[in-house]
């Protein structure tokens, strides 16, 4: 597994580039909810945006993993062909499309 400190960078994923930006840190919702650390994906030389968001990290007692994270490089590429997968199309036009997914297995 590849982890990085990187705010963003490049990946390739079937032949294709895509750059990803990281969105935002794991942070508490309303209630007692969780969201984990999201992802912006973008084809190069392309404009639609995926806004990947990643499961909260959970500790072996069953609590959010606080700590500030990184982000994992074979995750996002996984999550680029998770998108496509559930209907992006990131050479098409629009707004930008959110996904929640578990990127370890795809």
């Amino acid at each position: 597994m590849q982890h990085t400190r990187d705010q963003k960078g490049t990946v390739e994923v079937d032949g294709e580039l895509y750059d990803w930006e990281l969105r935002r840190q794991p942070r508490r919702t309303t209630g007692n909810n969780w969201e984990g650390i999201a992802v912006s994906l973008w084809m190069q030389g392309y404009k639609r945006e995926a806004i990947i968001q990643f499961p909260m990290p959970m500790r072996a007692n069953g609590h959010p993993d606080l700590e500030k994270q990184k982000v994992n490089v074979d995750y996002v590429k996984n999550a680029v062909a998770a998108a496509i997968e559930a209907g992006w199309e990131p050479t098409s036009r629009g707004k930008a499309v959110e996904f929640d997914v578990d990127a370890q297995g795809r």
